[in-house]
């Protein structure tokens, strides 16, 4: 027997246009739908023959019941939003990807409701390529393999025992491709001040990181390993590597997980 397992996503932005795309990619058997006040920019976020339909406002739902609802939006927005949802979760899986709202307090505005999870997923997700934190004390099978479904349906997904582990996974995954990002348009830079064109210096950039990204998911050897397995001794690479290590990069990554993971617990406080 199929199981349609139908979706709610609330909020369709950029995460959540991937996540309902996706979802609806893995499982076409599902109806799945979308809420968001600007049903016009979250469809142009959708692929141009995504089954995934657009409401304005949960006024346009009726009759329709989810048996997962997916919370895409800001923290800011859920004490407001909410409430009018309360009906629509209350026989579905929910899950939030509301950066620092603990359950607690998601459980209180949905007025006690206990089928809950949170999900910290990072913009990979829109390639089908993301890192998924899980956390969700006391689902039962089912609802675990169905959030897992959800995710696995963009990337990767992993869970947490502990809620706090979310803030810190937030500091590596969540924030970690800005980490990368970063460090590409650097070698950009570095390659044309080098003498390289511009446009070349980018394009070197970037398909060397993509290169080295492909190389990890298909090398079950450590980074570690890998960098080692790039070097030659004495050579380019091993010099490169001494100025890029000895000039401080284990400080500086050390640094901006540390400053994320703070920012992640503010929010959390707010």
């Amino acid at each position: 027997m199929v199981v349609k397992n139908n979706a709610l996503i609330v909020g369709c932005g950029n995460m959540g246009a991937a996540l309902a795309a996706g979802y609806a990619r893995a499982h076409p058997d599902a109806r799945v739908l979308a809420v968001d006040a600007d049903p016009a920019r979250a469809r142009a976020l959708l692929p141009a023959a995504s089954p995934v339909a657009v409401c304005a406002s949960p006024a346009e739902l009726a009759g329709f019941r989810p048996d997962l609802v997916v919370l895409a939006l800001k923290p800011q927005l859920l004490g407001e939003a909410l409430a009018a949802y309360r009906p629509l979760c209350a026989g579905a899986l929910v899950v939030s990807i509301a950066a620092g709202s603990a359950l607690s307090r998601l459980r209180e505005l949905l007025g006690g409701h206990r089928r809950l999870a949170r999900a910290m997923p990072n913009l990979a997700v829109a390639a089908g390529a993301g890192m998924t934190t899980l956390y969700g004390p006391g689902l039962d099978a089912a609802d675990a393999a169905l959030c897992e479904a959800l995710f696995a349906a963009v990337g990767d997904a992993a869970w947490v025992d502990d809620e706090a582990q979310i803030d810190a996974a937030t500091a590596v995954a969540g924030s970690g491709p800005a980490y990368f990002f970063a460090l590409v348009e650097q070698l950009a830079a570095a390659g044309a001040a080098a003498g390289l064109p511009p446009a070349l210096a980018e394009r070197l950039a970037r398909r060397t990181c993509i290169g080295a990204a492909a190389l990890l998911a298909a090398d079950t050897r450590a980074a570690g390993a890998l960098k080692a397995a790039v070097c030659s001794p004495r050579g380019t690479t091993e010099a490169g590597l001494a100025a890029l290590e000895g000039g401080g990069l284990a400080p500086a990554v050390a640094a901006a997980v540390a400053a994320a993971h703070r920012r992640a617990h503010e929010l959390a406080a707010a």
